[in-house]
């Protein structure tokens, strides 16, 4: 059941707006009667007239037949994802038909994407779709008669009490696309974006898609937002709208199911650059920065794919460049799972046949296979070379061959990392940015920084804390050498990185020593138990070498085996490195076949699922993507790119319930980052951001404490009993903006102890938090009694509670009226202030509600005259005395309301269209029953003008001839029982 008030209604605020500025990009607007009308009942998702018009149109060679048969293989398809996965392919053109005229199979079109004049765009609102249930979208917009955008407008000021949640407006609009999911499936199989705006923001996500990371806030082409018409008309004008039917909305086979995706902003633009240098030829290279974990591969997918069917590029051949075997089996999947068609270079044969025979498509390779290949191979200029992981490879021999086999290819690099400071981050610079930088004073094409991806959301902060010194590498002389030799080498990659470390030698000794392993394997044990386990979140270990992974996998077996009750079960744990045909003896052990494999990357990412902890090397290092990985146990020498790649598997955000990732951590038995200019020798504005030291949530955890302050004080109090302690309580939060600080500043507390804790640290603030918990419940329980649910709670917090029960005391403590007819007099004998008495019989009242409301939906009518009296004080309009005697008196209708309808045997829908006219001074039971059945007798009233007005009309006539002679009066009682109307509607769902 829904309830709630709205403070500005969504009408004025983010709908008329929304609709005025579709108007303006050119979107014709059809009114809710007129739509109606083109089709024969709520349940056709389509304008037939207007869907049929131009499919002849863009199919000349189709009859009126065809286009019935066309129809109808639409509307069979799969109400589910699978269909509207193949609704899409039907949207681009994928699909055929048969022409009896042409006599053969022809390409079927239901837009034109290359002229968007030749389509027609229309939208409208209150747009009713009846399947499983009965649905009202707000907006919906229309391409050729085809509904493919549905939008939710909301108050920006919306508070919605639903289930017992309060919802802000982007969840609450969220949670009703997605029940449109389940009650009409019939239409959600066509709509491929949903949308939601407040009349400020605008956000978006692909239909089929509620997890949380994967609703987007739109941003403007300069990342900057001016408002909603500049974001609307960024969006949402033709031509953009129907890049995003075409091109931007992804479907991928993952984890055995099939998921769902739209771009994020940041990818758009990227995509549209590199098409646009592409048409345009205005320069013949272009970097693109997109910092790790932000959809850098996908982004190169799609510009592939488009770049691929642009018809002035003349069938082109995109070459797709990796440099590591692993990343080209990652390229691999993620390609299959998209769904291109590409080849591999499966030898430096087969890749040079490929190019000499001037092969049109896109192909795979690695870039070792451009060893030897002759110059001007292929001299083209409609071939479009990517290379992935740009900072990389590219500046020796192979990249030299690449560019002279190629010498007229456009050359787009993909990098996550920024440009450094060496000679790797200059040579990536050259080769690919010097043209922007010359023309543009840019060194990209397109950057999407660590800092912007923090802010948006995209990924989450680092923070690194030191192991034990005992552990560390010794810094003057074996962690120096390996800086020298890895800054004179101009390490890129982690193969380079191996080489290196292969000729250190103390390092590998010193970290492959059976005694140090067994410490270090404790001491990662006991930190997990403590701080990562009780999160419910994962964590990975990496270890020196494919040797050493296998090492910490015996060493925790063997601690498992001393101390079962303190260690790690070593069916939690799975070791994953690249097996060699040649190895032996413990080497060979912990071989796993490809389908072990690709299990444990499945289960890896699932909460409830094994392992719960990775040992790796060199695999899952460079793009694997798994959220619910939360700490990284550093146990390899790295440096700028290797370790900037390498730590931003932790950066994914991740929420399930009450798991919630805000940040990773890396614990570093190395000492990497004891020099962090010098672990990360990158330019300082491209690096802001990228980790900081865990001491940084220490010293913010302090200062956050120490802002608390003031309201552990009002707790501390002693000179006051606890009943008057409460009362103070209630009149310092009867504030609103004192209480929405003070929950904004819990929720900045609460979500540093989550990764802290139990840091030592937090000992001597512990029954500090302990209090500031205690005083969140009473503010939950107190001023928002319908939400009285743990959802704001996280996982160790909640712990926090069940490992203390005074917690909930201030809770149980709380006062609760018994709401009965003597309830004016209960109050009345309280001997505390007024202010107390309002909120305290507001919450009893709201408690009797919830009991009694299925019995009497009229009750709901109170929920609003309640907040909104609650409104008025806050607001300071009426006196606490003044808000007393008005929620007395709803309290009093309550529970006449409650006892008459038991004394009626009326149902509950004639006994509250009954008790709301009673209240004006009709107590005719044969009226009532009139009235409820005109209200309910056909929904369309709630949206239809015509049919409202005709409804009003009858209502108006009953009341007349029941003695209200008043029109103001009349017109008050009318209003009063379309708005019951269309609360027995919505129950009756």
């Amino acid at each position: 059941m829904r309830r709630g008030y709205r403070v500005f209604t969504e009408e004025e605020t983010a709908k008329k707006p929304f609709m005025m500025y579709l108007t303006s990009l050119g979107w014709e607007y059809i009114s809710p009667e007129k739509i109606d009308s083109l089709r024969e009942t709520w349940k056709e998702p389509f304008i037939l007239p207007i869907f049929k018009k131009k499919l002849l149109e863009l199919n000349p060679s189709m009859s009126e037949e065809e286009a019935d048969v066309v129809l109808q293989r639409i509307r069979n398809l799969r109400t589910n994802i699978e269909g509207n996965r193949e609704f899409l392919r039907y949207l681009r053109g994928q699909k055929t038909f048969y022409s009896k005229s042409e006599k053969r199979e022809l390409n079927l079109r239901l837009i034109d994407f290359e002229n968007p004049e030749n389509n027609v765009f229309h939208y409208t609102q209150e747009f009713w779709m009846e399947d499983i249930k009965k649905d009202r979208a707000d907006i919906v917009l229309f391409i050729n008669g085809i509904p493919l955008f549905i939008v939710e407008t909301k108050a920006p000021w919306l508070f919605n009490i639903v289930d017992g949640e309060v919802k802000d407006w982007r969840s609450h609009a969220v949670e009703q696309i997605s029940r449109y999911h389940e009650e009409v499936p019939n239409f959600m199989r066509y709509f491929q974006m949903y949308m939601a705006s407040n009349g400020l923001n605008l956000i978006y996500s692909a239909t089929w898609n509620f997890n949380e990371r994967n609703v987007y806030r739109w941003k403007t082409e300069e990342g900057k937002d001016y408002g909603l018409q500049d974001l609307i008309f960024s969006m949402l004008r033709k031509e953009r709208a129907l890049r995003f039917i075409e091109d931007y909305i992804v479907f991928f086979e993952q984890d055995e199911e099939l998921s769902k995706f739209v771009l994020l902003p940041h990818q758009v633009r990227a995509v549209e650059r590199v098409v646009n240098r592409a048409i345009t030829g205005d320069a013949r290279t272009g970097l693109i920065w997109h910092t790790q974990g932000s959809g850098k591969t996908l982004t190169m997918m799609v510009a592939a794919s488009k770049i691929r069917r642009i018809p002035e590029l003349e069938n082109p051949t995109i070459i797709m460049v990796v440099d590591r075997i692993e990343l080209q089996k990652q390229l691999v999947r993620n390609l299959t799972k998209f769904g291109l068609d590409f080849i591999v270079a499966e030898s430096k044969p087969h890749l040079r046949e490929l190019l000499k025979s001037d092969y049109r498509g896109i192909v795979v390779t690695l870039i070792h296979k451009f060893q030897g290949m002759p110059s001007n191979i292929n001299t083209r200029r409609n071939i479009f070379v990517f290379i992935d992981e740009a900072h990389r490879s590219q500046e020796g021999d192979l990249g030299i061959q690449m560019r002279s086999a190629l010498p007229n290819a456009f050359y787009f690099g993909f990098t996550g990392t920024p440009i450094d400071k060496g000679k790797v981050g200059k040579g990536t610079f050259n080769l690919f940015a010097f043209e922007d930088m010359k023309k543009y004073h840019r060194p990209y094409l397109d950057k999407y920084g660590i800092k912007e991806s923090i802010e948006d959301g995209t990924t989450v902060p680092l923070y690194y804390t030191l192991a034990p010194q005992e552990y560390r590498l010794d810094r003057k002389t074996i962690l120096e050498e390996f800086f020298r030799l890895y800054e004179e080498k101009g390490i890129a990659s982690i193969e380079e990185l191996n080489k290196l470390l292969d000729k250190v030698s103390k390092i590998k000794e010193v970290l492959k020593a059976k005694k140090r392993i067994k410490k270090v394997a404790k001491h990662i044990s006991e930190h997990y138990k403590k701080f990562v386990e009780p999160s419910g979140l994962k964590a990975m270990v990496v270890a020196v070498d494919r040797e050493a992974c296998a090492l910490y996998m015996e060493a925790f077996k063997e601690l498992y085996e001393e101390n079962p009750q303190s260690a790690i079960p070593p069916e939690e744990i799975a070791v994953v490195y690249t097996p060699m045909h040649n190895d032996k003896g413990i080497l060979k052990k912990y071989h796993l076949k490809e389908d072990q494999e690709d299990e444990i990357r499945r289960n890896f990412k699932k909460r409830d699922r094994l392992p719960k902890i990775l040992i790796v090397t060199e695999k899952l290092l460079t793009g694997y993507d798994a959220p619910i990985l939360q700490t990284m146990y550093l146990d390899k020498p790295m440096k700028d790119h290797t370790l900037l790649q390498a730590i931003a598997r932790v950066n994914r955000p991740y929420s399930d319930g009450e798991l919630h990732k805000t940040a990773g951590l890396i614990v570093d038995y190395i000492g990497i980052f004891e020099d962090l200019q010098r672990a990360l020798a990158f330019d300082s504005k491209s690096i802001e951001g990228a980790v900081f030291d865990l001491g940084v949530l220490r010293k913010r955890f302090a200062e956050l404490m120490r802002e608390a302050e003031e309201y552990l004080g009002l707790l501390r109090d002693n000179s006051l009993s606890w009943d008057k302690k409460l009362e103070k309580l209630v009149k310092v939060f009867s504030n609103r903006k004192k209480r929405d600080d003070f929950i904004q500043l819990f929720k900045n507390i609460q979500d540093i102890y989550e990764i802290l804790s139990p840091d030592p640290v937090l000992r001597d603030y512990l029954e500090d938090y302990k209090l500031l918990l205690k005083l969140h419940r009473f503010i939950k329980a107190q001023f928002y009694p319908t939400d009285f649910e743990r959802r704001e709670l996280l996982k160790k917090t909640k712990e926090l509670i069940r490992n203390s029960v005074d917690i909930e005391t201030i809770v149980d403590g709380l006062p609760v009226y018994k709401i009965d007819e003597h309830i004016a007099d209960t109050i009345k004998n309280e001997r505390i202030d007024d202010i107390v008495k309002v909120y305290n019989l507001r919450r009893s009242l709201m408690r009797y509600i919830k009991e009694h409301q299925h019995e009497v939906p009229y009750l709901e009518f109170l929920i609003e005259k309640i907040e909104s009296i609650i409104k008025r004080l806050e607001e300071r309009q009426i006196s606490a005395k003044e808000a007393l005697e008005k929620v007395i008196g709803l309290s009093e209708s309550a529970v006449e309301s409650v006892r008459s309808y038991k004394e009626s045997k009326l149902d509950p829908a004639t006994f509250s269209v009954h008790w709301l006219l009673r209240s004006y001074g009709i107590d005719d039971v044969t009226v009532s029953e009139e009235i409820t059945k005109i209200l309910l007798s056909n929904e369309g009233w709630t949206y239809n003008q015509n049919l409202q007005q005709g409804l009003l009309r009858k209502i108006y006539r009953i009341l007349k001839e029941n003695g209200i002679k008043q029109v103001r009066e009349r017109v008050k009682i009318g209003k009063d029982l379309l708005e019951l109307g269309r609360r027995l509607i919505n129950d009756t769902r």
